[in-house]
């Protein structure tokens, strides 16, 4: 009887101690699973494809990561459904604002012109206004596990250069379905025509929009130099790319496990931004010898005609946030 009562304690302990695995209560083999929608050869895809690889090699395939890339899985509102469903672990979303279907201030990083340069938008990210962020998205079951980088947005279209706010005028932008952006191209007088980014390319080929807007790596990546004459360099919107998880996914963690992960992941990041640093440089003759013009913008005729997004934002969601991106520069 004795040996039998012995034989069942150790085996509750063993129970108890796999049910126990890790503070948070993880497994030691996690299948995960991440999305985007840009292509492989975006550096938003390349590094997803390292952290797979870092994270398999780093927790001896404990920790494995299946990437998918170029929108298989649908827009980046899609895939947050799935991440909220439990059907996707994680994506790399391409700006801080697309969280802003929970909080209409967390679309602040959308307010054009609210970041003078790199420098300073990478410091508010890894400051005060970053941690912030952090705190409100998690209150809706998201952990942001690093911010990567989109970049500052340049308009490309086919009607003519852009030099001050007045030569926007008539001309159809593609825009993602983000009321500031539709309300700074209204703003400015160009025609926001909402359109995936998966049918964009077609869009500018057939002529259902004249233009679009987005960072350079993103008009290279996605060949858009096929299809676009001109490239007015105005740096209007800087944004983010959040490496997002649920927080019911990160759960499926250990403890070490998590450490990895994060630790790798702000890994990256430096990585990928010094990439973006150096396509950038090399991007604009890449571009002008495939065949764009390429023009410098009024950057200050272009700040004085977005004030007023300025001052409705504010009204309508406060300055906490925007006091936080300006006072981080």
């Amino acid at each position: 009887m004795k040996k039998v009562f012995t034989v069942l304690m150790v085996s509750l302990f063993l129970v108890v101690s796999a049910c126990s695995d890790g503070a948070s209560g993880g497994s030691d083999n996690v299948e995960l699973s991440v999305a985007h929608i840009f292509p492989d050869s975006h550096p938003g895809g390349i590094f997803l494809e390292k952290l797979a690889e870092e994270l398999d090699s780093a927790t001896n395939g404990e920790v494995t990561l299946q990437v998918n890339h170029n929108a298989v899985l649908g827009s980046e509102a899609d895939q947050m459904e799935q991440m909220q469903a439990g059907n996707l672990d994680m994506a790399l979303f391409y700006a801080t604002s697309n969280f802003q279907a929970f909080d209409p201030a967390l679309a602040v990083e959308e307010l054009p012109f609210i970041f003078s340069d790199v420098a300073h938008a990478r410091k508010a990210y890894e400051g005060e206004y970053g941690d912030k962020v952090k705190e409100m998205v998690k209150e809706y079951d998201f952990e942001i596990i690093s911010y990567w980088e989109n970049g500052f947005r340049h308009f490309t279209n086919n009607t003519r250069p852009i030099f001050e706010p007045s030569d926007m005028d008539g001309i159809r932008f593609r825009s993602s379905e983000i009321p500031l952006r539709l309300e700074m191209f209204d703003l400015l007088g160009a025609n926001a025509v909402s359109m995936g980014f998966d049918e964009l390319f077609t869009g500018l080929q057939q002529g259902t929009v004249d233009g679009q807007e987005n960072p350079l790596v993103t008009i290279d990546s996605a060949n858009f130099a096929e299809v676009q004459q001109y490239l007015s360099l105005s740096g209007h919107i800087y944004n983010s790319a959040p490496l997002t998880m649920s927080t019911n996914s990160l759960s499926k963690l250990t403890d070490e496990q998590k450490e990895t992960l994060f630790s790798i992941a702000e890994e990256l990041k430096i990585e990928q931004q010094n990439m973006l640093d150096e396509r950038n440089e090399e991007l604009e003759q890449k571009l002008t010898e495939q065949g764009m013009e390429i023009n410098e913008t009024n950057r200050e005729s272009f700040v004085d005609a977005v004030q007023p997004l300025w001052d409705s934002f504010a009204k309508e969601n406060g300055d906490e946030l925007m006091n936080l991106i300006i006072d981080s520069e």
